[in-house]
């Protein structure tokens, strides 16, 4: 008897399903379904012979608890190919746990699951979902899981290792999840539900070619959601890391290594994040003379000393600011002052983005009050740290 999985878990297959195609030329044989525990038998017998089917594959199986071994029902039909299996299961509840180990031993299939009823709770290798009706998943039996399942009804397509392109195993995509509102599970999900309903009238052929069409469906969406992630994972470190520059401005002393550590990063991943930005130096200066300009700008009464604002943003001293301040805007801070507080604010929105301030922090700050007082000529910036005055870096 071959093996194929459910729900996580494993029912038997008859190996005289796996058909394959005449060699004569001939047409296709017809695929053949197989139904199991077609009287809907269920109780403690069924608990037990479940269990010893799959003692094998599995750490631990157990029920959420033991009463539920009176109502315990598994069912399943089958359709085999010599490329995959589609199989329908439903059942009651109960949880099972695969370790590394067991994992490392064999039942070396990669599984494409389409959730239709309850829902299941999984931690696969450290990614922690729950799959809910119409969500589908994917689920790798050479990687350890652990999974607490309501009743349930999926639709699953299994695949030997040895059918599954080498392009979805490089992805490593166990435990990865298509929400159900998500264009691929609606595409996947359609797929494999129109799939199993005109199962009976498929050939083997056809058949093979259906699993071939679903599992390049779902390699093509994994490949898209697996790089949003990575997208979004870069994007969320690189915001921690400067979040933790706005936040510390004032320590003359802040570098890499403490950067680094904040945003869970490591030094190189640092610097990797900030290489387009001139990296982690560069970064941290235009943040300072942003700041200090911010701070110059909102204290319009001229009340704030060079020497008060350079050591709030983490400069060395009067100096060593003022050399930065005309390197970068091309005259000193009180004559750039000066300079700008004789414009309108559009002129203002010009040079500064050309300063090489974003155009949106710069919208944001005129929103929040930017203004020139007509009384004496100067402007009126709100008073915001370099965290605050945001809009995307």
């Amino acid at each position: 008897m071959a093996k194929s999985s459910a729900n996580d878990s494993q029912t038997d297959v008859p190996a005289d399903l796996s058909v394959t195609d005449r060699g004569d030329g001939g047409a296709s044989p017809k695929l053949r379904g197989l139904d199991s525990n077609p009287q809907g038998a269920f109780g403690p017998r069924v608990w037990q012979a479940f269990r010893d089917s799959v003692a094998h594959i599995y750490d631990t199986v157990s029920l959420p608890d033991p009463s539920e071994e009176a109502r315990f029902t598994l069912s399943s039909r089958t359709y085999a190919t010599p490329r995959g299996i589609l199989m329908r299961c439903e059942g009651t509840a109960f949880i099972m746990t695969r370790g590394p180990a067991v994992a490392a031993r064999g039942a070396d299939q990669m599984l494409i699951i389409l959730q239709i009823e309850g829902s299941v709770d999984t931690d696969s290798a450290g990614r922690c979902e729950r799959r809910e009706a119409g969500d589908v998943a994917i689920s790798d039996y050479a990687r350890s899981f652990h999974s607490v399942a309501t009743d349930y009804a999926i639709l699953i397509v299994h695949l030997a290792r040895e059918s599954v392109p080498a392009a979805l195993l490089a992805l490593e995509p166990h435990g990865l999840i298509f929400p159900r509102e998500s264009g691929a599970a609606r595409l996947i999900g359609a797929a494999m539900q129109e799939f199993y309903a005109q199962a009976d009238d498929l050939t083997v052929s056809e058949a093979e070619a259906a699993i071939e069409g679903i599992v390049a469906l779902t390699t093509a969406c994994a490949r898209a959601s697996l790089a949003s992630d990575e997208a979004d994972h870069v994007k969320s470190r690189r915001q921690a890391a400067l979040d933790y520059i706005d936040a510390h401005l004032g320590n003359v002393q802040l570098g890499p290594d403490e950067i680094a550590e904040a945003a869970n990063v490591s030094r190189a991943s640092l610097y990797r994040l900030l290489a387009a930005e001139g990296g982690i130096r560069a970064v941290l200066l235009k943040r300072r003379l942003d700041e200090a300009l911010r701070l110059m700008m909102a204290d319009h009464k001229d009340e704030r000393s060079l020497t008060d604002i350079a050591t709030c943003c983490g400069f060395g001293g009067t100096s060593q600011f003022s050399r930065a301040f005309r390197a970068r805007f091309g005259v000193p801070p009180r004559q750039y002052l000066a300079l700008v507080r004789q414009q309108d604010v559009d002129w203002l929105e010009a040079r500064m983005i050309a300063d090489g301030f974003d155009q949106e922090t710069f919208k944001l700050w005129r929103q929040q009050g930017l203004s020139k007082s007509p009384a004496d000529g100067t402007w009126h910036a709100p008073v915001r740290t370099a965290k605050q005055s945001g809009g995307p870096d």
